[in-house]
């Protein structure tokens, strides 16, 4: 029918592994290493070299990660395929996840490498595209994605909790229960409905051990763009948008310490007395760099003695680091084209080429999102089970691509 011209439903199931990453099935000696010493460090590189037992332990039992996964879904096509809309419905779970894991140091090793986790995922994904306009010399089409996907940790081989990002003040961690990745490090106390439990000059006080601060995974991801063409002019835009998940830039939290970011910049004039977090009472009238608070009990001023030296920059040791994450939502400009192609009749029979296509792009042209000078799509350890962490991470590029395509 004019209305429906396609339609299909779906389903599938399957079963993939990963090979363990090679070399990690037994223990290795190293190269290029120094030793640290109160004087001169003695660097091995500058000796003639030298080799030492691995600090990670190999693992003979090695065997691969197995993921097993089902969809169900369906590709409709409407209004003589002008519009086409397809959607999926997953479920997979994976099994031996391979992953390095923290040993005791009686072992005399820092990690060993070996299946050791267990995860499922569910999620729904939808696609869509629309013919807007078609004609003998021009078109335009409109395409769009939406996807959403939850995970869990069900098990980490006889633990609790495994740290994917060692070494962090707030650590991006696999826990059993929760997504994995969450956020992890200690916090500010709260009650049963969530309220801050607060000190005497009303404010926040330090949890005693370390707490899920976050869940760096968005709640969904969605893009959307425009592929348009009139004669030989080429158009394309792609927009797209993560909602949700949480961040840790742990840049901003040095720059806080100094007071080198706008959040401790700011000035404001007192209309009452207000005391700080070192508990000294600054008078009305007063003009100070900070912020003023309220955390439930009245308002307070957020000068140095909290950024600097309190719990709430984020910097050091005995911070509620849950002041230093913020929401990951983000929505950027991802690439934009512009191009123009020479394939006429004349121009193919005096030249003996096809045709030339010039080609303009600009990619990560603009971003929006609610973290002062940090992007949230970055992440300090790079492509790993660690993420939504930042510590004067290089920072997203922005590119501009010229290019010439020669066709015979």
């Amino acid at each position: 029918s004019d209305l429906l011209s396609f339609g299909k439903l779906r389903a599938s199931w399957g079963k993939v592994g990963v090979q363990p990453i090679p070399h990690r099935f037994q223990t290795l000696a190293e190269s290029g290493f120094s030793y640290s010493t109160y004087s001169d460090p003695l660097d091995i590189a500058l000796f003639g070299g030298g080799f030492r037992l691995d600090d990670d332990k190999g693992n003979p039992d090695l065997k691969p990660e197995v993921k097993t996964e089902w969809e169900i879904g369906t590709d409709l096509r409407f209004f003589r395929d002008a519009l086409s809309i397809n959607m999926t419905y997953y479920q997979n779970n994976i099994d031996g996840i391979l992953i390095s894991v923290d040993l005791t140091p009686s072992s005399g090793f820092d990690t060993q490498y070996a299946n050791a986790a267990e995860m499922e995922n569910k999620g729904f994904e939808v696609e869509a595209s629309y013919n807007i306009l078609k004609g003998q010399d021009y078109g335009v089409d409109f395409y769009a994605n939406w996807s959403t996907n939850k995970n869990k940790v069900l098990d980490l081989e006889g633990t609790e909790t495994i740290d994917l990002t060692p070494g962090a003040s707030v650590s991006s961690r696999a826990i059993v229960g929760q997504p994995l990745g969450v956020l992890y490090g200690t916090g500010s106390q709260t009650d049963d409905n969530g309220n801050f439990i607060l000190d005497d000059n009303g404010f926040p006080q330090i949890t005693s051990s370390p707490v899920v601060l976050g869940d760096p995974n968005p709640d969904w991801r969605a893009g959307a763009g425009i592929n348009a063409h009139w004669k030989n002019l080429q158009f394309n835009v792609l927009f797209e948008h993560s909602q949700g998940g949480e961040f840790s830039p742990r840049t901003l939290w040095v720059l806080r310490r100094f007071g080198t970011v706008q959040e401790t910049a700011n000035r404001v004039t007192l209309t009452q007395d207000l005391v700080n977090y070192a508990g000294d009472v600054i008078p009305a009238g007063t003009t100070v760099r900070g912020n003023i608070e309220d955390f439930g009990a009245g308002p307070v001023l957020l000068d140095e003695s909290w950024y600097r030296t309190g719990i709430g920059g984020g910097f050091g040791d005995n911070q509620a680091y849950n002041f230093s994450i913020f929401d990951a939502t983000v929505t950027r400009l991802r690439e934009i084209s512009l191009g123009y192609s020479i394939n006429s009749a004349a121009f193919r029979e005096r030249t003996g080429l096809g045709s030339i296509t010039l080609m303009a792009t600009g990619r990560n042209l603009f971003t929006w999102d609610g973290i002062d000078g940090v992007d949230p799509e970055i992440n300090q350890y790079g492509v790993s089970n660690g993420f939504g962490l930042d510590y004067f991470t290089n920072p997203t590029t922005r590119s501009f691509l010229f290019s010439l395509t020669i066709n015979y």
